[in-house]
């Protein structure tokens, strides 16, 4: 509030001598912006306060009508951006509270005139009232208006909304802004960027003229265009083509030519709604088309802002769960398919919310490398996958394996190999019972920094393998350069084989591919596995390890404790 103040003082001072100078005009303006402020978020709010406060400004003497203009052109930019006021109607109300605010100046200057000046002829008086009608229209153009285009800003827009809204009938909002607009100030400097945002406005005023459409400039390259009595959507598609060739002609500046595209979120609504909701909706739906394409437009979906509010909802709520001990592990079996015996798991994350019910891990799996959540998590599941080995191992089970999926964002983490190490050795498992699962894309999208880190997993002793192979680019050839002992085929490969009276590629393929990656030294995971043709197909291959439904679902700690249990070192033997 202090810095506002100090402007609001330089302003008022720059053009007259007050008395008491500026301490007193200091002490007085911070009197009525705490006033102003108090109303704008006052619970039942009066706008009759800006009356006063622009009648006791004129009646202390700390301002001129040359100073006025100032006055109202800082409050209406800057008193809500600079206090952070988030009462979800304060531009409406601070117009309100700005039109009082002219009005009691005005009406204070003519009594102080008038008090002085009995004597001024009938047609001086006339002339002053002319000046002073101006004067105020000024004053409330400049509160309501933008000062580059000249157009209704968004004070005015949320009045009109909230006038219609008010109403019978439908109303649509689109809201537009130039794509890659930075990059023009950036690149040509701020001048261009000005003198593109008001041709664009010229041309968006000619269409709104023309139609009847209701125009804001919202601030830098952002407009709205609201129209009434809608029947429906329809009429909002055909609204936001227009809008958006509006930008299709490329704009002349100093004998060069520039060609930009615009993007567009459009809401069309019954009335009836509050103003503040639908123009949030206008908003979110302006950033998914800005997000998903360029030179474009979406319509607001309610499913989607559901799916959205749930999706930030679960963001904001995973740091407290995994504090909370939320996330844990279920247990998919590893089967050696030349004698049908679990020899290993695959460690599969799954969180079960307090709030939110069971969350499936591609859901929750891409909020947390998003959000960076992923290093924490992804520590804390190994840590626990470890500790769950190592009590196996103490139970008689020496060589049984630990197989854990690293996500991309764990591969970008300095310090993945350290991190491995230390939680080996804290849970006192051996190296060579940890196999960590990477895909087939992460390894052949990543940097040398990356691969080197996976190189000094791989020194360890810790076996890594890729994930779904098959389902990505890495070429075959590369198999022999990369750090990994084992590759887990994508189920893709299974559908079809060995069924009799049909001629299937994966007949041709896996053979081939289970060979190729014995030539090359590496341990074979079919994936994918559910039925007893399968398997016996993938053990005449001499496939390695098999992992599916068919072998196994994913299971508690406890039952796969029991499958070990039921034979002992060996294993238990499966279908």
């Amino acid at each position: 509030m202090g810095a506002l103040i100090e402007t609001w003082t330089r302003v008022v001072c720059r053009h007259r001598y007050v008395p008491g100078g500026a301490v007193r005009v200091r002490a007085l303006l911070a009197d009525a912006l705490h006033r102003m402020v108090t109303a704008l978020t006052a619970t039942q709010f009066d706008a009759k306060l800006g009356y006063r406060v622009g009648f006791e400004l004129v009646t202390s003497g700390v301002t001129a009508p040359q100073a006025f203009g100032g006055t109202v052109t800082l409050l209406s930019q800057q008193l809500i951006p600079q206090l952070g006021i988030g009462h979800p109607e304060a531009h409406t109300r601070l117009a309100a509270l700005l039109g009082h605010l002219v009005i009691g100046f005005t009406e204070a200057s003519r009594n102080v005139v008038q008090a002085g000046a009995e004597a001024i002829s009938r047609a001086e008086r006339a002339s002053w009232r002319e000046e002073q009608t101006l004067l105020n229209r000024r004053l409330q153009h400049a509160a309501l208006h933008d000062r580059l285009t000249g157009l209704p800003n968004q004070s005015q827009l949320r009045t009109k909304v909230a006038e219609l809204l008010d109403g019978t009938g439908r109303l649509g909002v689109c809201l537009v802004n130039l794509d890659r607009f930075t990059s023009v100030n950036d690149s040509l400097g701020r001048d261009t960027g000005d003198q593109l945002l008001r041709a664009w406005a010229r041309r968006l005023r000619l269409l709104a003229d023309r139609n009847g459409f209701f125009l804001a400039h919202l601030g830098g390259d952002e407009f709205a265009v609201v129209v009434e009595d809608t029947t429906g959507p329809d009429d909002m598609v055909k609204v936001v083509d227009l809008v958006l060739r509006t930008v299709h002609e490329p704009f002349g500046f100093g004998g060069h030519l520039l060609s930009v595209t615009a993007s567009a979120g459009v809401v069309e609504r019954d009335t009836g709604q509050h103003p503040v909701e639908l123009l949030q909706a206008a908003h979110i739906t302006l950033g998914w088309a800005k997000s998903s394409s360029r030179g474009g437009w979406t319509a607001f979906d309610t499913e989607r802002h559901a799916a959205s509010l749930e999706q930030h909802a679960l963001t904001a709520a995973m740091p407290r769960a995994l504090h909370r001990g939320e996330f844990t592990l279920a247990y998919q079996p590893l089967i050696r398919l030349a004698d049908r015996r679990l020899v290993g798991v695959e460690a599969l994350a799954r969180w079960h919310s307090r709030e939110h019910g069971p969350v499936s891990p591609d859901r929750f799996i891409p909020l947390a490398e998003h959000t960076g959540l992923m290093g924490p998590l992804g520590r804390y599941l190994l840590e626990r996958a470890c500790e769950q080995a190592g009590v196996w191992r103490r139970r008689g089970h020496p060589e049984f394996v630990m197989s854990v999926n690293l996500s991309v964002a764990q591969l970008g983490f300095d310090g993945l190999a350290a991190t491995v190490a230390a939680i080996l050795e804290r849970t006192g498992l051996p190296a060579c019972q940890l196999q960590l699962e990477v895909t087939e894309t992460a390894l052949a999208n990543g940097v040398d920094g990356e691969l080197d880190a996976l190189r000094a997993i791989a020194m360890q002793g810790v076996r890594l393998a890729i994930d779904d192979f098959g389902t990505g680019y890495s070429c075959l050839a590369s198999l022999a350069d990369l750090p990994v002992q084992v590759v887990k085929l994508a189920p893709g490969f299974l559908v079809g084989i060995g069924e009799s009276g049909a001629s299937h590629s994966n007949d041709v393929i896996l053979p081939a591919l289970v060979k190729l990656t014995h030539d090359l030294g590496l341990t074979v995971i079919a994936e994918g596995v559910e039925t007893a043709r399968q398997v016996r197909v993938l053990a005449d291959l001499n496939c390695d390890l098999g992992q599916g439904f068919y072998l196994g679902r994913p299971r508690a700690n406890r039952h796969i404790s029991r499958m070990l249990g039921n034979v002992g070192n060996g294993g238990t033997r499966q279908p």
